[in-house]
């Protein structure tokens, strides 16, 4: 299967919010609190200008069926550095360990790029070798 990254919708909100509510998920990120529908859509508006966000956020999709696999984003992007951080989920387990996240980071470079940004971070909690290995396999160096 293939995929491919587009920016994130309106249309798409509603799923944003149950993957960012999903409590099993802020295990790997820095949320602690439920969102609503209004900080999503807040979100989306604020996206298109990114010197005033820091942050620009994707939506992976499977190639033959459109059907959302997740969201890939860059925050903290910093123009004058050159750089910004990197995260990504893979909302269903059932999607992940298929090859869709490295494919993902792999077009988000090329995005991260066209926006000015050629050095990419990711923090990931030890524990989480899954991610470990993701980004490893990505070419990107543990420090």
């Amino acid at each position: 299967m293939s995929v491919y990254i587009r920016p994130i919708r309106h249309d798409d909100a509603i799923k944003v919010l149950e993957w960012e509510n999903d409590i099993e998920n802020w295990r790997f990120s820095d949320n602690t609190s439920m969102y609503e529908l209004t900080d999503i859509l807040r979100l989306i508006d604020s996206l298109g200008d990114i010197n005033h966000s820091k942050q620009a956020r994707w939506i992976i999709c499977d190639s033959k069926t459109n059907f959302r696999l997740g969201a890939v984003d860059l925050f903290d992007i910093n123009l004058i550095e050159e750089k910004a951080r990197v995260g990504i989920l893979i909302a269903d387990k059932e999607n992940r360990k298929k090859g869709f996240a490295s494919k993902a980071i792999r077009l988000l470079e090329d995005e991260a790029i066209n926006i000015g940004v050629n050095k990419l971070i990711c923090t990931i909690y030890s524990d989480n070798k899954a991610s470990l290995a993701l980004f490893e396999k990505c070419n990107f160096k543990v420090f």
